[in-house]
């Protein structure tokens, strides 16, 4: 009983229909002088032995050779199985259908051989071949077009997923850093508290309902990086900061949300936190036809405190990740250090002024 509810009626009847279709197909080519009664019957266990052959192939010796790059073992399997079908069919003739039938076959080209000579046979064996296996190429064609299409179903699904996990470790680490900052100035009871959670407020709705979507307008990531320097500039006097952004937007492209996001925190965190003198950070967007270009430059602090942590690394890898799942070959990531500053340039495809998808 169990057997029986493993089986898909609908997908069982599709195959059922395919076969007399086939039948019906052969039918449709039959002379005026062939007896349809015959006809229907021996070409029955014809497409009895395409449908055995196709089976035997698709879900047998193609997935225990083939699909595990055994290709010799496919062609011995192949051939050995076709063959011992077409020799099955042979001897069923010989020995029943054409007792049965005796004028059917009268014009077919093995009529007056033995089984041993039909069995070895090579034209009568081309013959038969191709008859009983151009039903099997085309159900062949249509199993690995669906095959495909599941794998390619399940692969943007796993890119979902893994899109989700990422945005979900990089979102967090970004709030830690800002609420940071709000800490710190509450704890001074500093006037431009109030600012902070006015621009933090902003970020928020940016990251809790703009980044559930793959891409978002070049302009709306714009404010969310200008709402980040304005609020870190709140913590650094002039004399400790000296930051600029520059921006290009000649095209109103969209973008992954938070993607820059990381390489600027890290600029804060390691070029200027650790910094005792004046920190110098560099940015630079541009937005045009076919291309998104960002890179940042910042100094190093010439002290041991400025080595990257391992949090930093895993973002490093989370932008990583993402870049290959959002713009897979479509992306450029130069990352270059020195013992004085720390540059990393991203590149990213664009077509028409949306994302490719």
């Amino acid at each position: 009983m169990s057997f029986i509810n493993r089986i898909d009626l609908k997908r069982t009847a599709l195959h059922c229909l395919y076969w007399i279709l086939f039948l019906l197909f052969s039918f449709s080519n039959k002379s005026a002088n062939e007896d349809s009664y015959a006809f229907i019957f021996i070409y029955s266990f014809k497409v009895l032995a395409q449908a055995v052959v196709a089976y035997g192939l698709i879900y047998w010796i193609i997935p225990e050779t083939l699909n595990k790059k055994r290709y010799l073992l496919f062609v011995i399997f192949a051939l050995g199985w076709i063959y011992m079908i077409l020799a099955f069919l042979m001897i069923l003739k010989f020995y029943y259908l054409e007792p049965k039938f005796p004028t059917f076959f009268n014009d077919w080209l093995g009529h007056k051989m033995t089984v041993m000579e039909r069995l070895t046979s090579g034209r009568l064996m081309i013959r038969e071949f191709s008859f009983i296996t151009y039903p099997v190429i085309i159900l062949g064609f249509i199993s690995f077009n669906r095959k495909q299409q599941r794998l390619l179903k399940l692969e943007e699904e796993k890119k979902s997923i893994e899109l989700k996990v990422l945005k979900n470790q990089l979102n967090p680490h970004f709030l830690f850093n800002t609420l940071n900052n709000l800490y710190t100035l509450t704890l001074k009871k500093d006037d431009r508290a109030p600012e902070v959670i006015a621009k933090l407020s902003e970020i928020l709705d940016f990251v809790l309902y703009r980044c559930n979507e793959d891409y978002v307008s070049i302009e709306k990531e714009i404010t969310l990086i200008e709402n980040y320097i304005a609020l870190e500039k709140l913590r650094y006097s002039e004399s400790r900061l000296d930051i600029l952004f520059m921006k290009d937007i000649q095209e109103s492209n969209k973008i992954s949300p938070l993607i820059v996001l990381t390489f600027i925190e890290n600029a804060f965190k390691h070029g200027v936190v650790n910094e005792t003198e004046k920190a110098t950070i560099r940015l630079n967007l541009e937005s045009k036809k076919g291309q998104i270009v960002f890179s940042i430059e910042n100094t190093k602090p010439q002290n041991e405190l400025s080595q990257m942590t391992d949090k930093s690394k895993i973002g490093l890898e989370n932008v990583q990740k993402q870049l290959d799942l959002l713009y897979p070959k479509r992306h450029m990531l130069e990352i270059e250090e020195t013992q004085l500053f720390y540059k990393v340039k991203l590149c990213l495809k664009i077509q028409n002024g949306k994302e490719l998808l």
